[in-house]
C-alpha cells in the first residue's frame, strides 16, 4: 500500500508541469500579441504622419506655383511702369527743349525732335509686349500648378484630387485655378505722353516769340502725328483682385495604403488608405511688388 503514493505524487508532479507550461505559453502568446498590436499601430502613426506631411507637400507646392505667377506678372507690370516712366522723361525732356527753343537754342530741339518719336515708339511697342505676356503667364500659371501636382503626387506613390481643378472654369475661385488678377486701367499712349503734348497749348500765349512758337508746336505736331495713329491699343496691367487673398486657395484631399512591416507572421495592415487634406495659400506682394509668397491654410476647403 505504500508504494502507491511516490507514485501518485510522481502523476500530480507530472500534472503541474503541464499546467504550468500551458500556462507560459498562453502568457508568452498574450505578450507577444501586445508587442506586435503595438509595433502595428506605432507603424500606422507614422504611415499617417508621413501622408499628412507628404499631402503638406503637395498642396504648398501647388501654392507655391500660383506665387511664382504672379511674382512674374508683378515683374512684368513692374517692368511696364518702368517703361512708362521713360516715356515720360522722354517727353519731359523733349518738352524742356521746346521751351528753350522759343529762347533761341533751336539746334538741340530740332535734333531731339527728329529722334523722340523712334525711342517714344519702341518704348511704347515694350510696353505692350509686356502686358501681352502678363496675359500668357495668367493662363499658363493653372497648367503648372496641375502638372506639379500631379508629379508630386505619383513621386509619393499619393493618390487624391485637386480643388479647384478646372483651369478655365469660372472665375468665382470656386471652379478654377485661374490666378484672381484683372486689367486694372486702361493706360494710352497719348496719357503717356501728355508732357510734350500739353506744350504747344501753353508756348501758344506767348506772344512775344510768336515766330519761334509756331515753328515749335508744328516740330512737335509733325512728330506726333507719325507716332499717335501708327500705335495700337491701350496697356492695362493686371492687378490682384480684392478677394484674392480669401479666393486664391488651392486644397488637395489624398491618401496611399500603409506599406507592410517586415515582420514574420505580422498582418498586412490591408488596402485601406490613409488620407488627409490641406490647403496652401499665397501672401503678400502687390500689382508690380513682386513678394509673393505661400502658406499651409487650415485644414479643410478653400473658400
Amino acid at each position: 500500500m505504500l508504494s502507491l503514493f511516490p507514485r501518485q505524487l510522481e502523476h500530480l508532479r507530472a500534472d503541474r508541469r503541464g499546467q504550468a507550461t500551458i500556462l507560459l505559453l498562453a502568457t508568452v502568446s498574450a505578450l507577444l500579441a501586445v508587442g506586435l498590436a503595438a509595433v502595428q499601430l506605432q507603424h500606422l502613426g507614422t504611415e499617417a504622419i508621413a501622408v499628412a506631411d507628404r499631402v503638406d507637400a503637395v498642396a504648398l507646392s501647388a501654392a507655391t506655383w500660383e506665387a511664382r505667377g504672379l511674382n512674374v506678372i508683378a515683374a512684368l507690370n513692374d517692368g511696364i511702369l518702368q517703361t512708362l516712366r521713360l516715356i515720360r522723361w522722354t517727353c519731359v525732356v523733349w518738352a524742356a527743349l521746346a521751351v528753350a527753343a522759343c529762347f533761341g537754342s533751336v539746334g538741340p530741339f530740332l535734333e531731339y525732335s527728329r529722334r523722340a518719336p523712334k525711342i517714344l515708339r519702341n518704348l511704347w511697342t515694350c510696353a505692350l509686349q509686356l502686358s501681352e505676356w502678363t496675359a500668357k503667364v495668367r493662363e499658363a500659371v493653372p497648367y503648372l500648378v496641375l502638372q506639379e501636382a500631379t508629379s508630386l503626387s505619383v513621386l509619393y506613390g499619393l493618390r487624391g484630387t485637386l480643388s479647384p481643378f478646372n483651369p478655365r472654369g469660372a472665375h468665382d475661385g470656386n471652379n478654377t485655378l485661374e490666378l484672381h488678377v484683372s486689367p486694372g486701367p486702361a493706360i494710352s499712349f497719348a496719357d503717356a505722353i501728355s508732357p510734350i503734348t500739353r506744350v504747344p497749348r501753353k508756348i501758344a500765349k506767348w506772344k512775344w516769340a510768336k515766330t519761334i512758337v509756331r515753328m515749335v508746336t508744328s516740330t512737335i505736331d509733325r512728330a506726333l502725328r507719325g507716332i499717335l495713329g501708327g500705335l495700337p491699343g491701350s496697356i492695362r496691367m493686371l492687378v490682384p483682385e480684392e478677394d484674392l487673398p480669401v479666393r486664391q486657395k488651392v486644397r488637395f484631399a489624398g491618401g496611399r495604403p500603409p506599406s507592410p512591416l517586415p515582420v514574420p507572421f505580422l498582418p498586412h495592415p490591408g488596402n485601406l488608405p490613409l488620407t488627409d487634406s490641406s490647403v496652401g495659400e499665397v501672401y503678400g506682394g502687390g500689382a508690380s511688388e513682386m513678394t509673393w509668397k505661400s502658406r499651409l491654410s487650415r485644414k479643410g476647403n478653400p473658400r
